[in-house]
């Protein structure tokens, strides 16, 4: 293979191919990424086996058409390092050399053919969404799984797809985040009760997508998920394991005190309470008094803190103590001029955010015997 190309380009798609490429592996050919350049077309390919990614290249010349290995990491690291425009790139099956017009680079490589192939997108019926919304929705729930749980299930973000409506949601058995928005059902697609794609595959797609309207094509066959967005295709093995029933987490009690609250306002007095929280003492207690909500907390080192907050509330006074780390979790990720309507029961009850484009979380409380 003989190719010229334009160095920010490969260099823009091997940062993406690096966050699929394993640092260790028991097949070392995994930490390469295949570059195929045949039939008017250059695609890089990369896998662990578990999440794939397969993108076509833009701005390479083809004089002989051909496939090659790349070790991802050296090669980021030499296009980095250049200044040039366009490189040469010469492949003889196991040796690659990277040529410029002052500099040559030549890199060892396993056979191409040894490398597995990541399947083109080819589904006929499948759900689309746009790529805003989708992105929106993992950067709003992937923060709430837990890839450590020996539920594998929790370890990634359950997709319920329905005719006009998707759901995406995340949990770690102690907050759950659920993000729902309009999707469309081509052709007979039933990916059927809902699926789990793993955590690292959709930290994938949030490099991925875009923040446009542009439509995304998911597929759901043989224990897989394919994503197709414009000329990338992501392939994702699904989790195994039963996803808690999420509707039925929702608190079933009436008469919450509602309260509306400025999204920055409210990151910032939670952040500023949490500041004398440690390992020991994770907790925050959020009480509503009139007029105020008041944030205190008390740590085994630091010392106390207390921090109040104006809010529109004339009731009795009522306290919840509250992990301050899932609360900033949920907040980072909304815009701080915005607003969000928090409900609270009381002290033994999960709290509930919700925002009025389809957004909802929920944090259980911590015991209330604990220290502050």
């Amino acid at each position: 293979m003989k190719i010229t190309f334009e160095r920010e380009k490969l260099l823009q798609a091997l940062q993406t191919a690096a966050a699929v490429v394993p640092t260790r592996t028991p097949k070392p050919v995994l930490e390469n990424a295949r570059l195929d350049c045949k039939d008017g077309e250059c695609v890089l390919q990369a896998t662990d086996l578990e999440v794939g990614l397969r993108c076509e290249l833009e701005g390479v010349e083809t004089e002989v058409p051909g496939e090659a290995l790349l070790p991802v990491r050296l090669v980021m690291q030499t296009l980095r390092e250049s200044r040039e425009e366009k490189l040469h790139l010469e492949s003889t099956g196991t040796t690659v050399l990277l040529l410029g017009s002052r500099s040559e680079f030549q890199f060892p490589t396993p056979d191409p053919l040894e490398y597995p192939e990541v399947p083109r997108f080819s589904a006929e019926t499948y759900h689309q969404i746009a790529s805003r919304l989708l992105r929106q929705m993992i950067v709003r729930t992937a923060f709430a799984a837990d890839p450590q749980s020996t539920r594998y299930a929790l370890g990634g973000v359950y997709f319920e797809l329905g005719e006009k409506t998707g759901h995406a949601v995340a949990t770690d058995g102690r907050r759950m985040a659920i993000q729902e928005g309009p999707v469309e059902r081509m052709g007979e697609h039933q990916p059927g009760e809902g699926v789990v794609l793993p955590l690292r595959g959709v930290q994938l797609l949030e490099r991925v997508l875009g923040d446009g309207e542009d439509p995304v094509k998911l597929a759901v066959q043989d224990g897989s998920a394919q994503l197709q967005i414009g000329s990338t295709t992501v392939t994702l093995r699904l989790l195994e394991g039963r996803f808690p029933n999420w509707r039925n987490v929702f608190p079933k009690r009436e008469n919450p005190v509602v309260l509306q609250l400025n999204v920055g306002e409210f990151l910032s007095v939670t952040r500023q309470a949490a500041i004398m929280t440690d390992e020991n003492h994770r907790s925050v207690v959020y009480t509503l008094t009139s007029g105020n909500m008041v944030l205190s907390s008390r740590g085994s080192r630091f010392g106390e803190s207390r921090v109040e907050l104006p809010i529109p509330y004339e009731g009795e006074e009522l306290s919840v103590r509250l992990d301050p780390r899932f609360m900033i979790d949920f907040l980072r990720v909304l815009d701080d001029e915005g607003t969000v309507t928090w409900k609270v029961w009381g002290p033994n009850t999960a709290v509930l955010a919700v925002t009025d484009d389809g957004y909802n979380h929920l944090v259980m409380p911590l015991d209330p015997a604990s220290a502050a």
